[in-house]
């Protein structure tokens, strides 16, 4: 039976394959083949033996040559007209001896042309073979087909019927079909079973109730029975369409779902036929662009490229024209809604592999995407910033101690490149007694106990070793400690500084020693040297040149109550324009008589120009006379003494440069301390005195010295021009 159900026009092929086709006790038909010639190739056997001569059952080839000339008349000339049209024909051709008509039907196919000869059936048999064949399609049809009376109760009912309802054929005879019908549909569909009585036909939808309980989905088409011009019951024919209904119920849940996940995600769909020019928007693309969503969901392409910003339109409309020619293309722009806001967009198209006159794609709205990512970059650009313009280094270590980033200053601070850093571990910054304990401390944090600080010596590339502080810092991400972040910071400023606050809290006692010392002694001085310088000019005891020796003794004493007065209280301060060049030749011509007793020579390199400064030029000139005294003492007998004045940039460089013993770098250290002093009748407050007479004036003293080579010092005051306003300076 499965050669029955081969396509018309295509015959059996192999020998076999006919032999069951054309078996004479279910055949009706006859075939014939043509070569490309018009000559017969090929006939099946009841051909061969109806129409040429052959016996039943007889191979189908070769043909005879002798047989029915009608039949071979009526083929050739059927072959020649549709060569002539180059395609199928058909006509009927009549037995002149049986009377029997024959329907002819010629196909072109690859090898030539295909005859199907069929045997009309006489007119008396058409009704007969009418009433079979509605019969067979009633029976077997895969529809429940059901014939109502006019009452709507079940006369006939196939077996599709039974299948599908539940119930027996004799339990549907029994009922009406208002039994089966879900009481809600029952109205509407007992409207359509009264309108189809009248005589019109009807298609409509029903839910029917099955014998267990279950409902299912039919359409069903009711026809009206005719019976000599009057209707006498009613023809329906009912499909399960159930399968139907749940497909396209979760096609409906798939595209709300869709809907809503494109809502959520702010992803549209769309597609677009270059052949009509129009483009499909999901619902939400045209929320997207700000617009109501179409009737049936189209839109002008050229809508938008329309939506775009007139900044990136051209280049839109480029990428665009590329997609199609690359099959593809993706890019971000901006769209301008009608309501004026700006939105950015990203768009992606591809074309459809089966047909390329058709572009499919997403648009998506990622305005707040984008805003989220400048937000983040700002932040990381601040993080950045802070990191790197940091004044103190910073450095990222691993969970292993690697260093894996640095920032400028902590290249400046270790002497090694950020480049050089990177990948070494943190323990060759450190001198070797510390690398172990700072590794057990950073250990402690990363177990989560709390550290504030770890102070350590670092060494630099150039070997130097300073004294820093880390503050380290966990690295936290997604909950995980990943890393550390160590701020180092050098020490060296703030413990000069610190030490400079110790000798501060020295001058401090010292300067209230000052006080009580120049109120306790100052006035008794006074008397004492009067009474001595009475004796001196009254008596002429031989004792007398002891008087002189009490006398000088007595003024150093005022000398030194005088010094400590200075350090105790403010003194009055004249500011004017000061020459230093004249302060300091006055300075020379004060000291030279000394140094030439001391055999020194003073070599004084004048300056060629005037050099200002705003002060006090009395000041200055106790500084300097401290300075050449100190120099002249220092120097053996024969040596000199070279002073000096330089202009750079800004500044007045006064340089004393003796020839003397020189110091060692420990004592030039403790210079300035309260009391210290290198000379054996000094006292130390000199230098305390010199330094912030200095100071006061905003410059600085350099020392520098070397055992057995001398001594330097040099007065570094910022200059003035003489058409600058004097600078004030603070009292002492």
């Amino acid at each position: 039976m499965r050669a029955m159900n081969r396509e018309p026009g295509m015959p059996p092929k192999t020998f076999s394959e006919q032999q069951a086709y054309w078996s004479p006790d279910r055949v009706r038909h006859y075939y014939v083949r043509f070569d490309a010639d018009g000559e017969i190739a090929f006939a099946c056997p009841h051909a061969m033996s109806k129409f040429f001569g052959g016996k039943s059952g007889e191979a189908a080839v070769p043909v005879p040559t002798h047989g029915s000339d009608w039949m071979r008349c009526s083929l050739a000339d059927i072959v020649r007209r549709a060569e002539a049209i180059g395609g199928a024909r058909e006509c009927e051709a009549t037995d002149p001896d049986t009377g029997e008509i024959y329907m002819i039907r010629v196909y072109p196919d690859e090898r030539g042309y295909s005859a199907f000869i069929e045997r009309t059936p006489a007119p008396g048999t058409l009704m007969a073979s009418a009433e079979q064949m509605v019969q067979s399609l009633f029976e077997h049809s895969p529809d429940a087909v059901y014939l109502l009376d006019l009452k709507g109760k079940y006369i006939q009912v196939n077996a599709s019927a039974v299948r599908l309802s539940g119930y027996s054929a004799a339990e549907l005879m029994r009922r009406d079909f208002a039994g089966l019908i879900v009481p809600q549909d029952l109205p509407r569909v007992r409207e359509h079973f009264y309108r189809a009585a009248d005589g019109a036909a009807q298609s409509y939808p029903v839910r029917i109730i099955r014998a267990d309980g279950a409902t299912r989905n039919f359409i069903v088409n009711n026809f009206p029975i005719y019976d000599r011009g009057q209707i006498v019951g009613v023809y329906g024919i009912a499909k399960d369409v159930t399968s139907e209904y749940v497909t396209e119920a979760l096609l409906r849940k798939s595209i709300s779902l869709l809907e809503q996940s494109q809502s959520i995600a702010h992803i549209g769909s769309w597609e677009m036929n270059a052949k009509s020019k129009r483009m499909y928007w999901s619902q939400e693309s045209f929320r997207i662009f700000g617009m109501p969503p179409s009737r049936d969901g189209h839109v002008e392409h050229e809508r938008l490229l329309e939506a775009v910003t007139p900044e990136d339109a051209k280049r839109v409309l480029d990428i665009w024209r590329d997609g199609w020619r690359n099959r593809s293309f993706q890019t971000e722009c901006r769209i301008i809604r009608p309501n004026g806001e700006e939105r950015i967009v990203f768009v992606k198209g591809q074309v459809n592999a089966a047909d390329s006159s058709r572009m499919t794609g997403i648009i998506q709205d990622i305005t707040v995407l984008k805003s989220t990512e400048r937000q983040l970059l700002e932040s990381e650009q601040r993080s950045w910033s802070i990191i790197h313009h940091h004044p103190d280094g910073v450095c990222a270590l691993d969970m292993d101690g690697t260093l894996i980033g640095a920032n400028p200053s902590m290249a400046r601070l270790t002497g090694y490149s950020a480049d050089e850093l990177n990948g070494q571990s943190y323990s060759v910054l450190l001198t070797p007694p510390e690398a172990e304990r700072v590794s057990r401390e950073y250990l402690n944090t990363a177990d989560g106990i709390a550290l504030q600080r770890i102070d350590s010596e670092l060494l630099r590339k150039d070997g130097q070793v300073i004294v820093v502080t880390n503050t380290v810092v966990p690295i936290i991400v997604g909950g995980q400690r990943v890393g550390t972040y160590v701020i180092i910071k050098d020490m060296t400023d703030t413990l000069e500084t610190e030490e400079l606050l110790r000798k501060s809290d020295k001058l401090k006692v010292v300067g209230q020693l000052a006080a009580a010392v120049a109120h306790e002694i100052r006035n008794p001085l006074t008397a004492l040297k009067g009474f001595v310088k009475l004796l001196q000019t009254q008596n002429a005891d031989p004792k007398l040149p002891y008087l002189g020796i009490i006398q000088e003794e007595l003024s150093r004493i005022e000398f030194i109550s005088s010094e400590l007065l200075v350090l105790a209280k403010p003194q009055v301060s004249r500011v004017a324009d000061v020459d230093v060049r004249e302060v300091l030749e006055q300075t020379i011509m004060l000291l030279a008589t000394q140094a030439v007793m001391n055999n020194i020579e003073i070599r004084h390199c004048a300056a060629d120009e005037q050099a200002y400064i705003s002060g006090d030029g009395n000041q200055l000139k106790q500084v300097f006379v401290n300075l050449l005294k100190n120099a002249i003492e220092a120097s053996s007998p024969g040596c000199s003494i070279e002073v000096a004045i330089e202009r750079s940039e800004g500044e007045l460089r006064i340089r004393f440069a003796d020839q003397g013993c020189g110091m060692p770098e420990e004592m030039v250290k403790r210079l300035g301390e309260p009391f210290y002093t290198t000379k054996e009748k000094g006292t130390g407050l000199g230098y305390m005195v010199m330094r912030r007479i200095i100071e006061s004036h905003h410059g600085r003293l350099a020392i520098s010295s070397r055992q057995g080579d001398g001594t330097t010092v040099e007065v570094i005051l910022p200059t003035r021009l003489p058409d600058q306003p004097p600078q004030q300076v603070p009292a002492i």
